[in-house]
């Protein structure tokens, strides 16, 4: 178990920036929520429940348009973050830095996700979070990928009138856009563009160590959250509350530094401690253990696969021993990868294989400063200069 708290403990710690000339409590949006910092920022923000077809309640966020201009944009575009994060990620670094901002400038109509088990999507029709867990937190990213995009994106489109949208994922983002458009390849008509930043498939070529050490152990890790009831990260308040205590403290900059960039590659030129208090203020989010055991079954395994329950369940569930792949040639929607030299969980080799898979990519940019890291794609300082640029003059086309 010490391993297992470990591990999660330290994904805690991964959305920031460092300097010891400031203090990260000083920022505004410390402590607020989603949507408190849009809203603190004078943009328009709406919550939005959207049921799935298992009876998950999701509450997505909405930002409907920019400041300077009141009406509703004509562009549809969902964003989805990803694993033990949530919302928060699209607007935590401010109007001039967050996606979620400069796409609702720009005259989109921009929605942002929240997947099941999160912070903002606990709630089922039929299960309680609490009293029925065992069976609340039974998915991975397959789930989101089935059951909560094609939910959102029908309510979306229902919603805002246009007949397709944007839609622009991160991390485990991207993988729950990869589920959908292969397993229920009809959506690939409603989508204009997947925009794909730092996209999870296969993890063979996984370089981060420490991953492939636990994805080594992860049958005995997910026996013994099982044996104590744990299915999802515990504690994750306490550990947001402890992060925003230590990781602003000059003290403690190094300790924290060196964690982050174990797990998601070295980047201090581009790590900024004006933004880690507001980021550890909803990071991490609630989230389900078994996504977590699914990707380490893809580093251990290798391939891009269904949940692998074991020969016996598997025959049961799939009609086969071994979990079926998914098959990219399925999708048909435009789809734009953008991925970084420097990503510790993504290797631009693995990238590479899904490019070659991919039937209809119209975009392959690997971000061109040499340090870009996992998470740069969403709180490096020069995002907007080394990605954003790019990834809205491709959207602009569609």
């Amino acid at each position: 178990m010490t391993l297992l708290v470990t591990v999660f403990g330290t994904l805690l710690l991964t959305h920031h920036g460092f300097s010891s000339s400031v203090n990260p409590l000083d920022d505004p949006d410390v402590g607020l929520d989603t949507i408190q910092m849009i809203e603190s920022h004078g943009y328009p923000c709406e919550s939005h429940n959207i049921v799935t077809e298992d009876g998950y309640i999701l509450t997505y966020h909405r930002i409907p348009h920019g400041i300077d201009n009141p009406v509703v944009g004509t562009k549809p575009v969902l964003l989805m973050h990803g694993a033990s994060c949530s919302s928060a990620d699209f607007v935590n670094m401010g109007p001039e830095r967050s996606l979620g901002y400069i796409l609702a400038d720009k005259g989109y109509d921009v929605w942002i996700g929240n997947a099941r088990g999160t912070a903002w999507s606990r709630n089922h029709t039929t299960l309680d979070v609490v009293t029925d867990a065992a069976e609340f937190f039974d998915f991975s990213w397959h789930e989101v990928g089935y059951y909560d995009l094609p939910a959102a994106i029908d309510y979306i489109l229902d919603v805002n009138g246009d007949d397709s949208l944007h839609y622009v994922g991160h991390s485990y983002g991207t993988t729950n856009f990869l589920v959908l458009a292969t397993t229920r390849p009809e959506y690939n008509s409603k989508i204009k563009l997947a925009s794909l930043l730092a996209p999870v498939s296969r993890m063979e070529h996984q370089k981060n160590q420490l991953l492939v050490i636990v994805a080594k152990y992860i049958d005995r890790i997910a026996a013994l959250a099982d044996k104590y009831h744990l299915y999802e990260i515990p504690l994750v308040d306490q550990i947001r509350e402890i992060g925003v205590s230590l990781c602003s403290q000059p003290a403690y900059f190094s300790v924290c530094e060196k964690i982050l960039f174990t797990i998601v590659g070295e980047d201090e030129p581009e790590f900024d401690l004006n933004k880690i208090a507001v980021l550890l203020s909803n990071t991490p989010s609630n989230t389900g253990l078994k996504q977590f055991y699914h990707s380490a079954q893809e580093v251990k395994n290798g391939g891009f696969s269904q949940y692998d329950y074991g020969a016996a369940k598997n025959l049961e569930i799939y009609g086969s021993e071994t979990p079926p792949s998914y098959d990219i040639s399925k999708i048909s929607s435009p789809v734009a990868l953008y991925y970084g030299k420097n990503d510790a969980v993504v290797n631009p080799e693995d990238v590479a294989e899904l490019l070659s898979e991919l039937p209809n990519a119209v975009n392959d940019y690997l971000v061109s400063f040499e340090l870009f890291n996992h998470f740069d794609f969403l709180f490096a300082i020069d995002v907007v200069e080394l990605l954003y640029t790019e990834l809205i003059s491709v959207m602009d086309k569609y």
